[in-house]
Formats: structure tokens, C-alpha cells, sequence
């Protein structure tokens, strides 16, 4: 008997496109993330400590749905440790994805913010996850009423993607130092 499957977690994967994970340059070295994105990598950003997941929840709340930047600012007012928790958590998921010595030589670079934006961008393309889309951030609410006006052009022709980031460059994930 043949059994069709409605998800196939043996299907190819990113492994198959990066065997030997993807290469990250930062500082004229090459560092080596996962193919896959581990789960437990984002244990860091995701952990009740955090309060990254409440915090999100909290600005989507106070906007009804249609966070912008002030709702982010105002929320963050409430919560001034935050983006030093932030930082620290994203560094421990990079130590998650890189391994202790890769780690360790990574923060010898001493990666900017800019860096960390980059990359964190950068790979959540290509791992395919991007929490903003996962907690509805940036997306206006919807209307079904007749009297819905579009806040935005559908398009965003003139915003360039990622700076530097060109998914089938390895090298375009670089740091600018």
C-alpha cells in the first residue's frame, strides 16, 4: 500500500543547497552556521526572561494589531533593559548556531550592531524565519468594510532589500570593516 504524506519532513532540505552549512564572512574570516536552523537556537529570544514574546504581544496589543515604530518605542520605554537582554540573548543563539570555538572567535571580531542586523536579516532568509511576520509586526490590519483605504502603495518598488544580502552570495552577508 502507497502512502502519500501531507508533509514530508524527509523532502529535501537546506542541507541538500549548503552541505557544509553557510558561510558567514565577518572580519576576513569565514564562520560556518548550520544549514538548518536547530530549534532550540531560539531558546534565547524566545525564553520567559527575555520577556521578548510579552513585549511583542504587549505592542500589538496597544496598537490593535497595527504596530509601528512609536508603539515600539513606547514599549520599550516601559522596559529599558530590554535591548541589552535583547543583545545578549542573540549572542547566545549565535553560540548556539556556531559552536564554542566558532563563538569565541566570532566575538574576537567584535561584531558591530550593524553586523548583528545584517545577519540576523540575512539568515532568517535564508533559514525562511522572520518573527516579525510570526507576531504580525508590520503588517496592517485588514478590513473587510467598504470604507478601507490601503495606508500604503501595495508596492514598495523603491525600498531595497537587505543592504549587501544577495541570497545566492555567500559572500554578500559580509561585514563592511
Amino acid at each position: 500500500m502507497d502512502t502519500s504524506f501531507v508533509i514530508d519532513l524527509d523532502a529535501e532540505r537546506r542541507e541538500v543547497r549548503y552541505p557544509d552549512g553557510i558561510p558567514v564572512k565577518l572580519g576576513g574570516e569565514q564562520f560556518i552556521f548550520p544549514a538548518e536552523l536547530p530549534a532550540e537556537s531560539l531558546d534565547p529570544i524566545l525564553s520567559d526572561e527575555l520577556g521578548l514574546v510579552a513585549f511583542l504581544c504587549e505592542v500589538i496589543d496597544s496598537a490593535d494589531g497595527d504596530a509601528g515604530v512609536k508603539d515600539v518605542v513606547n514599549s520599550l520605554f516601559r522596559r529599558p533593559t530590554l535591548p541589552r537582554k535583547f543583545l545578549a540573548a542573540i549572542r547566545e543563539m549565535y553560540g548556539i548556531l556556531l559552536g564554542e570555538e566558532q563563538k569565541a572567535e566570532f566575538l574576537e571580531k567584535r561584531p558591530s550592531i550593524g553586523d548583528y542586523v545584517r545577519l540576523t536579516t540575512g539568515l532568517s532568509k535564508v533559514y525562511g524565519v522572520e518573527l516579525g511576520k510570526l507576531f504580525r509586526l508590520g503588517v496592517s490590519s485588514g478590513s473587510d468594510s467598504q470604507t478601507s483605504n490601503p495606508t500604503s502603495p501595495a508596492t514598495t518598488a523603491s525600498t531595497p532589500d537587505v543592504s549587501g544580502f544577495v541570497p545566492d552570495n555567500p559572500d554578500s552577508l559580509e561585514s563592511d570593516d
